[in-house]
């Protein structure tokens, strides 16, 4: 019955009207010649020039006084707590320090262990149970682990949206150098 009742319904629609054609947004004949690259004006990116240095110990100096200013340190701490792998995070410092054209490509392969190193033990140190590669992302608490972060910043968002509440009393001194009154 309910069959009878469809087959009825689509055969009393009336047609659509018919639309006109338009030409697509993006046309994939449009795009570069093979070997255009080869003949562009060279030194038009900052990776064809000279780096700006091509020692390794230059570099792992720069890459230590990035990660030490308070904005970046709360940056990586903030990733490595949302269960970004150090791995994915060191990749991403050397390879920008190329593109940048700080460094060549195989300065950024060799400071790959020692930005490792440095982000693992800043982590230690601030106490951030960190994964090191993108293996350890394949767990079922690593996506527990993004939920309670993402939940634990929608409260924090709230918490800053509400409206102070004012006390009267001062809250009490603690501590060894609190005055005894």
């Amino acid at each position: 019955m309910e069959i009878e009742q469809l087959i009825e319904k689509f055969r009393n629609q009336q047609p659509e009207s018919v639309m006109s054609y338009e030409e697509p947004g993006v046309n994939k004949f449009d795009a570069p010649i093979p070997g255009q690259s080869l003949t562009d004006e060279p030194g038009n990116y900052p990776w064809e020039h000279p780096p700006k240095t091509a020692s390794v110990e230059e570099a792992t100096d720069y890459v230590y006084e990035s990660i030490m200013k308070p904005e970046n340190m709360e940056r990586m701490f903030t990733l490595l707590r949302m269960g970004i792998p150090i791995e994915a995070l060191v990749k991403i410092i050397t390879f920008s320090g190329f593109l940048e054209g700080r460094w060549t490509v195989d300065t950024a392969k060799l400071l790959e262990p020692i930005v490792a190193m440095m982000v693992a033990g800043e982590a230690a140190i601030a106490e951030i149970p960190a994964k090191v590669n993108m293996g350890d992302a394949e767990n079922t608490e690593f996506f527990k682990d993004m939920s309670e972060r993402k939940r634990d910043m929608i409260q924090a968002k709230e918490m800053k949206e509400m409206p102070m509440i004012e006390m009267d009393t001062p809250a009490p001194r603690l501590g060894l150098m609190a005055k005894g009154e």
